[in-house]
């Protein structure tokens, strides 16, 4: 009897409810820049969003009645530098806004507006400063933000 009780109790301390999610579509509709129109962005987005939502505890199925569907609205680098003599400093901010919507059984449960970001900042004395440059980390960094806020701001 100690042992069935056991048993059951090791089995069922195992048992984990998540809930299923679907990642819908993730559309592109940025105005401006390099990225309009660019699929490539909005898969990339897409996937890190898919992997944001399994870092919450959700389990994505196609066929799930909960659906996430995500706009990229706006997607810039700011620049800025500041030069005193021999010291320099440059600074890139990454700003990306996105606007998601979750979805059950095809109606809109909330919808909220997010926006991510991430810097980079380069100093230099006396020697040319080689920063400034589109950085990968830097974007990934800002999507990563977004979709982090995107799960907190849709509140699942």
């Amino acid at each position: 009897m100690k042992l069935l009780l056991f048993l059951s109790s090791f089995l069922l301390s195992f048992t984990v409810l998540s809930q299923d999610i679907k990642v819908g579509k993730v559309e592109n509709k940025v105005q401006l820049g390099d990225l309009v129109g660019n699929r490539d962005f909005a898969f990339g987005v897409k996937n890190i969003l898919e992997e944001v939502v399994q870092d919450a505890g959700f389990n994505l199925n196609p066929n799930a009645d909960l659906q996430l569907d995500v706009e990229i609205l706006f997607f810039d680098v700011a620049k800025t530098g500041v030069q005193l003599g021999a010291f320099a400093k440059n600074i890139d901010s990454y700003n990306i806004i996105a606007k998601a919507k979750l979805l059950k059984g095809g109606k809109e449960i909330n919808v909220v507006t997010v926006k991510g970001s991430a810097k980079s900042i380069s100093t230099s004395t006396l020697i040319i400063d080689e920063g400034g440059k589109f950085s990968q980390a830097n974007v990934s960094t800002a999507i990563k933000k977004l979709c982090d806020d995107i799960i907190v701001k849709l509140k699942l």
